[in-house]
C-alpha cells in the first residue's frame, strides 16, 4: 500500500483546553528522575513535591536540578512543554474504533473494529486482534484486505499505519500551575491513609492551545469520511485527552483550520485509492472499496515550491466533510450487506 504515493491528505488541527491539561512525562512518572531523590528529601519536600509533571523537553538530569531549584513554584515555559503525537493519536484511534463498533456492533471480525489487545488464541479465537490474526500466513490477498476497518487506517503489527500525527507545540498564553488533590481509599470511601499519605500534586497547564498536523497517505474515501466524524466529535468536546479524564482534566475542543490534498496529477475530483487504481486485479488484491471520485468545486490550487505532486487546498471545509461523511455511511451499508450475505 505504501510502495508508491498516489494520494495524500494533510489536516492542520488546532485544539484548545481551557481547563487543566496533563500529558504526563513518562520519564518522571517512571521514576527516571525521582530516583535521584532520597527518602529523606522526599519527606522534607512533601507538600510541594509533585506526583506528575507535564511532558517537556528538559533532559532527565537537568529536570532533577530544576525540580530542586523551583521548590514550590510551578515550572515556567523554558521547560519546553509539548503534547506528544502519541497522546493525540491514542484517543483519536480509540474514538474511531468506538464509532465503527457502535455501527457494526453485531458483526464478526473483520467487519468491525478489533480489540488490538486481545491475544488469547485459545479462549477468544473469534475476537482476536488483527495483529494476532496476521501471524497466520496470508496468501493470494494482501494483509490490508483481511484486517478490520480501524487497522486498515491505523495499522497493526505486520501492517504499517497510513495516518501520521506530529508532536504539538503549545502556544503562549497558558498558565503553569499545580493542582492538589486528596487520595481516596477505595475500600472505605474516606481519605487514603496508607504509605505516602493522602495528598497528591499534579503539574498541569491551563488555557492551553496547541496545533498538530495529521497526514493520511493512500487513503480510501470512506476513511476520510470516518475522520469527518472523529474530528466533529473532537470539535464538540466529546473526546478528552491526557491524564485525569475522570478528574475533569483534558477537556479539549479541536477545529480543522486547513486541508490540503496532494496527487501526482492535477485534479478536479476528490480522487482516492478506489479511483486511482485502474487495475482491477490490484484493487481486488488490496480489497479496495470502489466508488466514483466525487466532483468538488471548493478547491484552490497551491502554487510555488519544487514538488512532484499537485496540491490543492480546500476552501469550504464544512462542505468537504459533508460530502465525505456520506461515503463513510455508504461503506458501513456495504459492510452490513456483506455480513448479512454471509449469515444467510
Amino acid at each position: 500500500m505504501l510502495k508508491r504515493k498516489l494520494c495524500e491528505a494533510t489536516f492542520q488541527w488546532r485544539l484548545k483546553c481551557k481547563g487543566p491539561l496533563l500529558i504526563a512525562d513518562g520519564r518522571y512518572s517512571q521514576n527516571e528522575v525521582t530516583k535521584n531523590f532520597d527518602n529523606t528529601e522526599k519527606k522534607e519536600k512533601k507538600g510541594w513535591y509533585p506526583d506528575k509533571f507535564f511532558s517537556n523537553r528538559v533532559g532527565s538530569d537537568d529536570m532533577t536540578k530544576r525540580i530542586r531549584d523551583a521548590g514550590s513554584n510551578p515550572p515556567d515555559k523554558t521547560w519546553g512543554f509539548y503534547v506528544p503525537a502519541t497522546s493525540i493519536r491514542g484517543p483519536f484511534r480509540a474514538h474511531a474504533e468506538r464509532i465503527i463498533r457502535s455501527l457494526m456492533h453485531y458483526a464478526p471480525h473483520p467487519f468491525t473494529a478489533c480489540d488490538p489487545l486481545e491475544q488469547d488464541k485459545e479462549n477468544h479465537k473469534e475476537t482476536l486482534g488483527c495483529s494476532c490474526r496476521l501471524e497466520k500466513e496470508v496468501k493470494e490477498v494482501s494483509k490490508y484486505s483481511v484486517v478490520c476497518p480501524a487497522c486498515k487506517l491505523f495499522g497493526c503489527a505486520g501492517l504499517a499505519s497510513r495516518i501520521y500525527f506530529i508532536d504539538a507545540g503549545i502556544e503562549d498564553g497558558y498558565r503553569s500551575v499545580y493542582r492538589d488533590m486528596i487520595g481516596i481509599d477505595r475500600f472505605t470511601g474516606g481519605v487514603y491513609k496508607g504509605a505516602g499519605g493522602a495528598n497528591m500534586r499534579f503539574h498541569v497547564l491551563e488555557n492551553t492551545t496547541f496545533t498538530t498536523t495529521v497526514t493520511i497517505t493512500n487513503f480510501e474515501l470512506w476513511q476520510l469520511g470516518l475522520l469527518a466524524y472523529v474530528f466533529r466529535d473532537f470539535e464538540t468536546g466529546l473526546v478528552p485527552i491526557g491524564f485525569g479524564k475522570t478528574k475533569g482534566f483534558g477537556a479539549v475542543k479541536g477545529s480543522i483550520t486547513e486541508i490540503t490534498l496532494s496527487y501526482p496529477n492535477a485534479i478536479t475530483h476528490i480522487e482516492h485509492m478506489g479511483s486511482l487504481l485502474s487495475n482491477a486485479t490490484e484493487r481486488e488484491y488490496y480489497g479496495i472499496h470502489t466508488c466514483a471520485a466525487p466532483l468538488f468545486e471548493h478547491i484552490k490550487p497551491i502554487n510555488g515550491g519544487l514538488s512532484l505532486y499537485k496540491s490543492v487546498t480546500v476552501t469550504n471545509i464544512p462542505a468537504f466533510w459533508e460530502k465525505l461523511a456520506a461515503k463513510f455511511n455508504r461503506y458501513i451499508e456495504d459492510l452490513d450487506r456483506q455480513v448479512k450475505e454471509n449469515i444467510t
